[in-house]
């Protein structure tokens, strides 16, 4: 007969393929967005290649496959502490408001950690390596030169008031 994949056959491989790449995202924390972001494509365009709701070749697959690769290997996704925080809470499949609760914050102060505005405490940090599974090599202790200047995210910047003697 013909030489070609049965189109089932051809099917089954590219949907191994994607769930193979949804797999290490989500193991590794790994945003639809940051992956759309690098294949130049929309974010509900890759949300739909990736959840297997538009059809993709096997072509696309595999580039969507060596894309994932290529972001783990370099860790692009990780650059900074925040980064890291929600690498981490992506990969143990966590919401900010059940982060919250676990940890007795509000989930807008988490927020603000994985934004870089403000550091969590060392005592709620290791609380947090303990939720998300991770050791102290993931989530050092953060540091203030880790985190932008207050008026660098926006934020207003608090100046002592002078008293004028007149």
């Amino acid at each position: 007969m013909k030489d070609t994949p049965d189109v089932s056959t051809r099917n089954n491989e590219i949907e191994h393929i994607m769930q193979r790449s949804a797999a290490r995202m989500k193991q590794w924390g790994i945003t639809v967005t940051y992956l759309a972001g690098q294949l130049g494509v929309s974010r509900q365009y890759a949300w739909q290649v990736m959840y297997y709701r538009t059809m993709v070749s096997r072509k696309k697959a595999l580039e969507v496959q060596s894309v994932v690769d290529a972001i783990i290997e370099r860790q692009s996704h990780v650059k900074t502490f925040g980064d890291r925080l929600r690498a981490a809470r992506i990969s143990r499949g966590l919401t900010l408001k059940e982060v919250a609760d676990r940890i007795g914050y509000s989930w807008v102060g988490v927020e603000r950690w994985e934004k870089n505005i403000s550091l969590p405490k060392p005592g709620v940090l290791f609380h947090l390596r303990t939720l998300y599974g991770v050791d102290e090599s993931w989530l050092p202790p953060a540091t203030s030169e880790q985190a932008p200047p207050a008026s660098a995210s926006g934020q207003w910047q608090s100046v002592p008031e002078q008293r004028r003697v007149a």
